[in-house]
Parts: C-alpha cells; sequence; structure tokens
C-alpha cells in the first residue's frame, strides 16, 4: 500500500465508517435472524465475492450490509498508522471487507460494555469505525485476537440480498462467531462450504432413497 493511501486512511476513513454505522445504532436486536454468514456459491464469478465467507447484519434502515470475512491483505494495521505509538506494536492484517467504500476502516469486536457508538451484530459482538472505539480497542493489545479490522464493507439495496440468494448465488449459514475471529481464513471458505452443502446432498439423497431417511 502505498504512503499516500496510508495517509488518506489515517484521516478520513473513520470518517466514512461512522456514516455506515450510524443509522444502526441503538437499534441493535439480539434477534438470532439478524446477523448471519453467506457462503459464496462457487459459481459466483463477481471477483468482489467469489470465494468468500461475508458476515451480514440487518440494520435498520435498509438493506444488510457486513464484511468480507477470508480476504486479508498484505497491509498490517500498524503501518496504516505509523505514527500511533499504540498500534505499534499490532501485526494484524487488515481485511478486504467488501467494495463499499473501500478508504474506511471498520473493526469488529468483543466487548463486555456496549461500546458509545457502534453496531450490535450479536451478544458482545460488535463493528464500529468510529474513532474513539479505535483508541479504546488499542489500549487493550491483549484483546487483539478478538478484534479484526477491514477495508471496506458489503452492502446490498433493500430486496437485494434476499434476489441474490433466490437466484443461487449465496448459501446462508447460521452466524458461528468462531468465524469471526477463530477460524483460518485461508480454509474458511471451502469449510463452512462443506458445511451448507453437506444437509443439500443429504436432503437429495433422502429424497432419492426415502427408505435410508427412515
Amino acid at each position: 500500500m502505498k504512503t499516500t493511501m496510508r495517509a488518506r486512511w489515517g484521516m478520513s476513513l473513520l470518517c466514512a465508517a461512522a456514516i455506515l454505522i450510524a443509522p444502526a445504532v441503538g437499534r441493535a436486536q439480539t434477534d438470532p435472524d439478524r446477523a448471519f454468514l453467506l457462503v459464496a456459491n462457487p459459481e459466483l464469478t463477481d471477483p468482489n465475492f467469489a470465494g468468500t465467507v461475508v458476515l451480514a447484519v440487518r440494520a435498520d434502515p435498509g438493506g444488510p450490509l457486513g464484511v468480507i470475512l477470508n480476504r486479508p491483505t498484505t497491509t498490517a494495521l500498524s503501518s496504516v498508522y505509523p505514527d500511533r505509538a499504540d498500534a505499534a506494536g499490532r501485526n494484524d492484517l487488515v481485511f478486504f471487507g467488501g467494495p463499499v467504500q473501500p478508504d474506511a476502516l471498520l473493526f469488529a469486536f468483543r466487548s463486555a460494555t456496549k461500546p458509545p457508538q457502534g453496531m450490535l451484530v450479536v451478544e458482545d459482538i460488535y463493528i464500529s469505525g468510529y474513532s474513539r472505539v479505535l483508541d479504546e480497542l488499542l489500549k487493550h493489545p491483549e484483546h487483539a485476537a478478538e478484534q479484526r479490522f477491514f477495508a471496506g464493507y458489503s452492502g446490498w439495496a433493500e430486496g437485494q440480498l434476499e434476489a441474490e440468494i433466490s437466484q443461487g448465488g449465496w448459501y446462508v449459514l447460521p452466524l458461528d462467531t468462531e468465524a469471526i475471529f477463530r477460524m483460518n481464513p485461508r480454509t474458511m471458505y471451502d469449510d463452512l462450504l462443506r458445511r451448507a452443502l453437506v444437509p443439500r446432498i443429504e436432503a437429495r439423497l433422502g429424497e432419492r432413497h426415502p427408505s435410508r431417511a427412515n
């Protein structure tokens, strides 16, 4: 990443992220259907999403938004903020979160207390893009394993994602929080694709051989 890009990120990405997250503050729910995983169909050819796993959240108003979980870049968080002492020791790689506002930095993290600004995903997991939240996160490098940073995000107009799912572009899985922080991003897609396909294969076998289903 060029120095000019780093500087532009450092000055403007948090403002852009704030615009993204602001409408959802205060309206988050713990509804299990609110947050889920999208696994791209292997036949999906859109270069932005081919071979991806996306954490998607239904946030009012408008359509769902999310971040791609398995596209780490080669850019370290510390190189985005070379002048910040609290980022100097961080080896976290910034992930490509999606094609919308690629200069915006978002962060997913666990927090035992509700952050002052951010969107609840589920339980104690939040997404934010605010500088004051980032400042607090960087004070706790011991929690780095439960923090992940994304350049850009993924978003759909109201009804758009539902149409893409009905057309077979995505498989939908219940949210597994391990995918956000723990799963290996290099193997995540194959692992979750198998998880999505196995029930469908078993259902087809049951339809062909009803006696086996019993």
